[in-house]
């Protein structure tokens, strides 16, 4: 694993956390997808030990991030497990998520008999725009990922233009709103990137952390690594520490906290250490 790839690296200091999932099933195997005891686990694990979550509707162009450690929770792709299982788990938490749809793969599920979509193990069922619906109305923000999920470095411009633009008006025409944001799939970035400066456009872990108003089109996103739940406070309380751009310690002799510049990976980071 390259240092860029590797989760336990966040965000830009200031700048929310962001964290991506695909499935909340305990029948897919994914390095993004949790069963729902864990997905709970995560959720009470990062909103306590890294900050609040971020209501998604407010994160669009010219976002200002809060002067606190914050998280923004996103879910890939459309599946349908984000309404089944993912969402009575947020409801708990009081969490909105935005939510990247692939919009022909939600297409095709509307066009589906019940006993059609019935018979699909859940890598490939979708949601279906009804409940893609039903999402929107409990506050999750549904957003843009292509129309067939493509790797978009492999099209020409031209391809990749109709996908990301085509997504965008299809969530549009769907949910009567702007649609403010957008999830590149694989994380891959094209050359030539058709990502409009109306959107902001989330990446991967492929994509370095940087504060949002210097690569709105490339924001990074993380995320909570399966098997390895130990290891999620000890991350979630790092990416705290992150937001601040410092490492704090406690000297033995005085208790006295003090901050050493980890890197310049955050140069704008907030002054001050976090609190204990």
């Amino acid at each position: 694993m390259t240092p860029l790839a590797d989760p336990a690296l966040g965000s830009a200091a200031g700048w929310p956390l962001v964290l991506y999932f695909h499935h909340v099933n305990p029948q897919v195997r994914h390095y993004t997808s949790l069963d729902p005891d864990d997905f709970r686990r995560g959720l009470e694990t990062v909103l306590r030990r890294v900050g609040p979550a971020l209501d998604p509707a407010g994160v669009v162009p010219g976002f200002r991030p809060p002067d606190e450690p914050s998280v923004l929770f996103t879910f890939d792709d459309g599946y349908r497990d984000t309404l089944t299982l993912a969402a009575p788990v947020l409801a708990e938490f009081d969490v909105r998520v935005l939510l990247f749809c692939t919009t022909q793969r939600l297409d095709a599920a509307s066009a589906m008999t019940p006993r059609q979509r019935a018979a699909l193990p859940p890598r490939e069922s979708y949601l279906d725009w009804a409940e893609a619906g039903h999402l929107a109305a409990a506050g999750h923000v549904l957003s843009a990922h292509t129309r067939t999920h493509p790797k978009l470095d492999r099209l020409d411009p031209a391809g990749a233009a109709r996908e990301v633009h085509g997504a965008l008006r299809d969530v549009a025409e769907r949910t009567g709103r702007p649609v403010h944001s957008f999830a590149y799939p694989y994380g891959l970035v094209p050359e030539v990137n058709p990502v409009p400066s109306t959107v902001l456009g989330f990446g991967t872990v492929k994509s370095a952390p940087a504060p949002w108003t210097d690569r709105p089109l490339e924001i990074r996103r993380t995320y909570l690594p399966v098997d390895e739940t130990d290891r999620w406070p000890a991350m979630a309380a790092d990416w705290r520490e992150q937001w601040y751009g410092s490492r704090c310690s406690s000297p033995p002799a005085t208790g006295q906290r003090t901050c050493a510049d980890v890197s310049t990976a955050w140069p704008s980071a907030p002054t001050g250490c976090p609190p204990d």
